[in-house]
């Protein structure tokens, strides 16, 4: 599993939680030489026939449809005669804005000091909401992390899910304004890949999964919002690019329920990627809504 793939160092946001592009060359050259990596067909077909090869094998997956995948995993991956899968959340493609996650991450990376962004967030709270963060339930809050430390959990969790979806996208909006930039449209345009840009990709065998239309938390909406979510953006990957058979779902923040479970299934997806990490072995590889994936940066590879 990736995300942001590019040369972190040298762009404007050079804190920003991202795999450099030298170490993602080397972590192919890795996987060249100690798997075998495959294509979605192929893992299909494992999964099928419940054969798993002697030699471990691998696929590459990349949420979010950013632009790095286009810019520089995209033309390495061709340039190794390889592919991947990848997974775009459709309203930003469609508006050109920036999903509230990602606004989340340029924030923390453009303030070192999280302390403050609590400030701020507590300040707009009480100012412009009249909540008190004293009622702040901090048990409810999911703090523990082998990447990120507290305070940045606290953050993620209050502008994430916990605070009421009116209220958070107001203070993300305020803290990315302020922080970051006052040029949504134009930020979302450099951030995001664009229609043309998957056209190219699908037409050099890259495949295209679907990531949901507002990169939000499945599991924690009813069914009936959930439904409309997956269908919104399963119906614009129908109509602009495939008919796939094939086709595949991959949970945003790895969230999904029961519920998320059906909808997909009934909406004709047989194929579910969870963010949970591990191997598909013989033990879960029934399970083909929920298959485990391993995230090359949480793991510290190169």
């Amino acid at each position: 599993m990736y995300h942001y793939v590019r040369n972190v160092k040298k762009s404007r946001y050079p804190n920003l939680k991202a795999l450099e592009f030298k170490n993602f060359k080397k972590q192919i050259k890795f996987f060249k030489k100690n798997f075998n990596i495959i294509n979605l067909d192929q893992l299909i077909d494992i999964l099928n026939s419940k054969k798993i090869p002697k030699k471990p094998s691998i696929l590459m997956t990349f949420d979010d449809g950013f632009s790095d995948h286009y810019h520089y995993v995209f033309p390495y991956l061709i340039k190794k005669k390889l592919t991947g899968v990848f997974f775009p959340s459709v309203e930003t493609i469609e508006k050109n804005i920036v999903s509230d996650t990602h606004k989340i991450h340029f924030i923390l990376e453009k303030q070192n000091n999280n302390g403050q962004i609590i400030n701020f967030i507590f300040y707009y709270l009480e100012k412009i909401f009249k909540i008190s963060p004293y009622k702040i339930d901090f048990k409810k809050l999911n703090l523990e992390n082998h990447v990120n430390d507290k305070e940045t959990m606290i953050i993620k969790n209050l502008l994430q899910f916990y605070l009421k979806k009116k209220i958070r996208k107001k203070i993300i909006d305020l803290l990315f304004k302020k922080l970051v930039t006052s040029d949504e449209k134009a930020f979302s345009e450099k951030l995001y890949l664009k229609e043309n840009q998957i056209k190219t990709m699908l037409n050099n065998n890259m495949n295209f999964g679907i990531h949901g239309y507002e990169h939000l938390w499945l599991g924690s909406l009813s069914k009936s919002n959930q439904n409309n979510d997956i269908k919104k953006s399963l119906n614009f990957f129908k109509k602009k690019f495939f008919t796939n058979k094939n086709l595949s779902f991959c949970y945003p923040y790895g969230s999904f329920n029961k519920d998320t479970l059906k909808i997909i299934k009934k909406l004709g997806i047989n194929y579910g990627f969870s963010s949970d990490p591990g191997a598909i072995t013989k033990k879960n590889i029934n399970q083909l809504l929920t298959l485990p994936r391993f995230d090359t940066v949480d793991l510290g590879i190169f």
